[in-house]
């Protein structure tokens, strides 16, 4: 009669290797395209985190691992954030000293081109182009702003439709959301011809550093 071989217990996983058994699990899952290896990832993912049920007190301090790990991230975005406004800052206060500095004191070249050359490098001024400012949405032509509604989709159907005076009522009644936003394009259009326009105004573009 055949012994039966008793399989050897499997030792217990620890908290570390469950974090990162499932981290390596959550990992593969992101490179792969074909939904059956995807499945059978998940299928992988359902097994451990069934033997992280059987350990409570494991799986209780794996999510809390995770909830101080997204802690922390938030911190270091925060913190990296501040930096980089920081740096951001320091950069657009010395662009704009350059800018008047070459501006100033530099003699354009025969295409008018302010510029002063480095040996591996160069610093020019060029003009932003001019951008429209609303300075009372209220008060500009309707001719002059986009209508954005929000409705539901069979209504808009339905609208495509059947296009008629006497709906008109009934679209409005059921429209969710309706408001006007400026058209800066046109706008800025009229504006250039010398029109004036109540409620806009044009800003003409500034000067800007362009890094050679």
């Amino acid at each position: 009669m055949a012994t039966e071989l008793i399989p050897a217990p499997q030792p217990a996983l620890t908290l570390y290797e469950i974090e990162g058994n499932l981290a390596a699990l959550a990992n593969t899952f992101e490179l792969v395209d074909e939904a059956e290896a995807r499945q059978l990832i998940l299928d992988e993912i359902g097994s451990a985190l069934r033997l992280a049920r059987e350990k409570r007190d494991a799986l209780v301090g794996f999510l809390r691992h995770c909830e101080g790990q997204q802690k922390f991230a938030d911190q270091e975005i925060e913190r990296i954030t501040v930096r980089r406004d920081r740096i951001a800052r320091l950069q657009a206060e010395l662009e704009q000293y350059v800018v008047r500095v070459i501006d100033q004191f530099v003699v354009p070249d025969r295409r008018g081109v302010k510029r002063l050359e480095g040996n591996f490098s160069s610093l020019r001024i060029q003009k932003n182009p001019d951008s429209v400012v609303i300075t009372d949405e209220k008060t500009l032509p309707l001719a002059l702003k986009d209508a954005v509604l929000t409705m539901p989709a069979y209504v808009w159907e339905a609208l495509l439709q059947r296009l008629g005076r006497e709906d008109r009522a009934v679209f409005e009644a059921q429209v969710k959301k309706c408001e006007f936003k400026p058209d800066k394009r046109a706008l800025a259009g009229e504006l250039k011809k010398g029109e004036e326009i109540p409620g806009a105004d044009l800003k003409f573009g500034e000067l800007r550093l362009v890094i050679g």
